[in-house]
This record gives structure tokens, sequence and C-alpha cells, in this order.
């Protein structure tokens, strides 16, 4: 099981750590008024719309809407992940990352079991390079693979000889590790054996498992690969992401493939930003690893059936990482090849070029959806809506949302049935956001939201507004959970407030809110009557709503229950001259 960093040490890290200090020495910055401004570093500009408040640690930029706190900013600028970051800002003011008991993150563990692991894997990495060296049959493969030796040995590619009792070490780290196997009977015995080894290396360049592949036809089966342990979780890691980070500062594009073999082989001819799943479907979480690297994802697969089903989980597990400049495409080769097989034959221009006119995620959506139904008819042309709504709503960027809808509209168009199209436009207006950013006038919710997020600590004296969430008012459910948290964490501060809101649809809208809240004359003073306001706006409109709903439940013959009767009384005695 992976382990977690305490969410009071987040917090008070953010706390302690001024961002300010963290991006001007990465992205230098000018103060202009209260906050501080760059040209963005995370796309093309020309005048500075990239904001950084000192006072609430945040950033947000207005042109493509990136955001988030100094965690955030490392994760995007320097490429690291979550822990990475966090371990990075606690180096940097002198603390060390606790870890709950019991629960370290493997490529965090400092404790004697999972020493001994990396031990026993680095071991048998070296072992298995010297077999290499000593194998001509692993060569000779290699060699007719195309495979150079300097490559070989970048990937620090290995040979698991023939037999059952090679590796050596402590006994107990390698059957935990899953080197080694131990029978009912109780014999113990390699896991690898006559395989040409790829060790898979997580961001320390610490070996944490293998893929065992073989280099005679007869044998099975053709791919083998490390059990999960302590320090190995397959659906966190990803085969060549060290040796990408390794060669690479600046990453155009990523190309995601099916096979070691592919990552490899692309290197091999100059590719070297070639990555490969761990013989799982790729997940949203390695999705999203890969995207905090490069903006563009190129999903290369076979163009049978069954790297069609590859592509469309891969589809799937893109959807919700779809953020402003974020592109996936999906790359088929002719039939019989795969990244390995073309590249070796066609070289590496044909490949790139081939890349260039890969299909783009929304017509692979579409015509996928399409290809299931018919819409001819009032029943496929029904099929194909639903299925497309239900993808539609896990894409949080609406500028893609409509791109999509546009796309989709002429087809629908095309067979003369525009109330397709309404019923598609509608549905998705029914689910957006909460509240829109482009509203242009204060109404009591966004302001509500926006003064919480200048002072949380106002959110403590409002009382209990449970009672609003009947109110059918766009953003009050985003309100209440603002102040639901707040009451649960009284200290709280405004980034960690934000940070509370990590991948939810409301966090764009809430980082711009916080950026550009309205001006005030005198804030200390305004902040507290402003929000009070607000409160009473929606705590009459939910007093007219419920009057409303018993005087038409009155006005229909229906019996009113006697608390309803003093509820009904009390509110037409409010409405008397």
């Amino acid at each position: 099981m992976a382990g977690r960093i305490p969410r009071t040490f987040i917090d008070d890290l953010l706390n302690r750590v001024d961002i300010v200090e963290i991006i001007d020495a990465r992205v230098p910055l000018k103060k202009k008024g209260r906050d501080y401004w760059a040209c963005c570093p995370f796309h093309n500009e020309k005048s500075p719309s990239f904001s950084v408040s000192q006072q609430k640690q945040f950033y947000n930029c207005f042109g493509c809407q990136q955001h988030g706190n100094a965690i955030g900013f490392l994760m995007d600028y320097d490429h690291m992940d979550f822990v990475e970051a966090v371990e990075a800002l606690a180096q940097h003011i002198g603390i060390e990352v606790p870890y709950e008991k019991g629960s370290a993150p493997a490529h965090s563990q400092t404790d004697t079991s999972a020493s001994g692991l990396f031990t026993a894997m680095t071991e048998c990495s070296l072992f298995y390079q010297q077999q290499l060296k000593q194998s001509p049959q692993a060569i000779e493969y290699l060699q007719q693979r195309g495979i150079s030796g300097a490559t070989a040995k970048s990937f620090a590619i290995g040979f698991a000889p023939k037999g059952w009792n090679n590796l050596n070490g402590n006994e107990a780290d390698l059957i935990e590790s899953g080197m080694l196997i131990r029978n009912e009977a109780g014999k113990v015995y390699d896991r690898f054996r006559h395989r040409l080894m790829f060790p898979i290396r997580n961001r320390k360049g610490q070996t944490i498992a293998f893929g065992g592949r073989i280099i005679d036809p007869n044998d099975t089966p053709k791919y083998l690969n490390s059990p999960e342990s302590p320090v190995f979780h397959k659906g966190e890691e990803i085969y060549g992401l060290y040796e990408l980070k390794q060669a690479n500062t600046n990453i155009d594009s990523i190309f995601v493939t099916e096979g070691y073999m592919d990552v490899v082989a692309l290197a091999e001819h100059g590719i070297t930003t070639g990555v490969a799943t761990l013989g799982t479907a790729i997940n949203g979480g390695q999705v999203e690893k890969l995207f905090r690297l490069s903006k563009k994802l190129v999903f290369c697969f076979d163009a049978d059936a069954a790297g069609r089903k590859a592509a469309w989980r891969a589809l799937e597990a893109s959807l919700g990482a779809l953020k402003e400049g974020r592109l996936a495409r999906f790359l088929f080769l002719p039939d019989g090849h795969d990244p390995d097989t073309f590249i070796r034959e066609f070289g590496n221009e044909p490949f790139l070029e081939k890349a260039k006119t890969a299909t783009p995620l929304s017509k692979f959506l579409i015509d996928n959806l399409v290809a299931q139904g018919d819409l001819t008819s009032m029943e496929g042309k029904t099929l194909f809506i639903d299925k497309l709504i239900y993808y539609l709503k896990q894409i949080p960027l609406e500028a893609l949302q409509k791109q999509i809808i546009q796309q989709a509209g002429r087809l629908v168009t095309l067979k003369g049935d525009q109330k397709s199209l309404d019923r598609l436009e509608g549905t998705l207006s029914q689910d957006s956001t909460p509240i829109t950013v482009a509203e242009a006038h204060w109404t009591p919710v966004r302001m509500a939201i926006t003064l919480l997020l200048l002072q949380p600590s106002l959110g403590l004296g409002v009382g209990n507004l449970d009672h609003l969430y009947e109110l059918d008012v766009k953003g009050i459910t985003v309100l209440l959970r603002l102040l639901d948290i707040i009451q649960e964490e009284p200290e709280i501060t405004t980034q960690n407030l934000l940070h509370r809101f990590s991948g939810d649809e409301s966090e764009t809208f809430l980082y711009r809110l916080a950026s550009k809240p309205p001006a005030f004359n005198n804030e200390n003073e305004e902040i507290p009557l402003m929000l009070e306001d607000s409160i009473n706006h929606l705590r009459a409109k939910y007093s007219e709503n419920r009057f409303n709903q018993l005087q038409k439940k009155l006005i229909s013959g229906q019996s009113l229950s006697e608390s309803e009767k003093q509820e009904y009384r009390k509110f037409d005695h409010k409405k008397a001259p």
C-alpha cells in the first residue's frame, strides 16, 4: 500500500513556504500593486497574465487557467510528482517529511525492510547485466533487434540465464520482492529464467521490479513481470519514465507504447521520449503524471482489434486530465507493425511524420461512438448522444467539450435531426460548473464565496445554513462546502482551503475568484458586512421559496403538517403589512 503524508503537515508546509520566493527563483517576478506578475511559464504570451499572490500564497494565470500553490507549481514547472514536490519544499525550509506509521511511500521508505529490498533488486540488476555480457545468444538477439550496446546500457538491460538457482543474496528479501518463488513444497527457485531482463526504475533510478522477455520463441509466456511488492505498485509506475527524464530537459511530446522493446527501439533511433505501461491498461493517475511532463501525449498502438481496445482504454483514462493546453492523440501504425518494428524498418523520420497526423482524441472518440450505432435511426441517434454525454461529462475543459459538440453536431444535423443536437447542448449546460466565471454581476453566492476565500475565518460566524442546500441557485453547493470545511478547520488559510478542492470541477472557478476579488474602500470593515449581506440575501431567497412551496401545497388542496402550519404562519406574518 502506498504511504501517505499527513494532511496537517502539508497544510503547515504550505503556510511556512513563501510561494513568491519559490516561483521567483525559477520565473522572475515583478511586483505590481499587491501581487507579483510575469509572462506565464506554461503558455506563450507577450503580456503578463501570470499572477502570484503573496498574501494568499497561490498563483493563477488568467490566460491558460493554470493555477495552484507552491506544491502545484513545482509539480507543473519542475515536472515533479506530489511527493517529490513536498520533499523539495520541506528541504527548502529545512524540515523532514513525516510519513504515517507503516505507510511510507515506496520511493521514500527508509525502514530496514525497504532498504533490503532496494539492495536486493540492485544486486539482481547488476547480476543480469553481467550475465548479458557473457551470453552470445542474448547479445545476438539484441543485435538482430537493432539494439546497440550503448542503448542496452542506458536502460540497464540484462539477461537471466537458464537454471533455477542463479540468484544470490538475502533469500527473504528476494522472495518478498518476487525475484524468488517458494512453492507449496517449500522449494525456492528463480522467477526469471532464460530471458532478457528490463529493470523498472522509480523516479530516483532505483530498481524496483523487472520485466522479462523470452529470446527463444518456444518459451512461454512471451512477457513476464515482477509481482507487486512493498516497493513496486504496478498501477503507479511507468516503464522508461526515469530514462526519459535523464535524457531530456524540454519534452515536446511523450509516446506511450505497449511494450518495453518499443521504448528501447524508439530510443535507439533518437526518440528518447517513449514510455510503456507495465502489462496493464494505463490509468488516470499515470496519464496525469505524464501530462505534468509534457502537454502532448501520443498513444502508439497496433491497428488490430487488441490495439484499438487498448487505445480506447487510454482515451477513457485521459478524459479527466484534459486541462488547458493538453493534447492527447492516437497513432495507429500499419497492420503488422508496432513502434519497434516500424521504426526499425522505416526509420525515425517516417515515424515522426506519422505522429504529426495522429488522430486527435475528439475524432477518435466520435468515430468510435458512431461505429457502435446507426445514425440513420432515431434509436441509433439517441444511443450515440447518450454515450457522448457520458464521456463529455468527464472532460473538465469546457472549450474541448464545445469542440466535440460541434463535431458531433455536424454528424447529427447532416442526418436532419436538430433535436438531437439541442438535447446534447441542453444536457451539458445542466451539468456545467455551478457558477460560470463569465458572469458579469456579483451574485450573493459568488460574493460570499469570494469573501470567504479572502478571509476564511469569517465563515465561523454565519451559523447553520444547511437548509440552503434546497435552494436552486448556481454555486450554493460550493459555498456550503466551503463553510463546512471552515467549520471543521477554523484555522484554515486561503491556500489550504483552495487545496481542498484540488481536482474538483469548481477548482478553476475558485482560483479565479480568489485572484480577482472586488475592490473595497475599507477592506477590514467592509468584508464582514458584505458577507453578512450576501448570506441574508440567500436566507431571504430560501424563505420566499419555502413560503411559495407551502402556499402552492395549500392551493392544491393538500393538508399541511403541524410543523408546516407553524412555518407557514411565520412566513405569512413576515409578509403581512
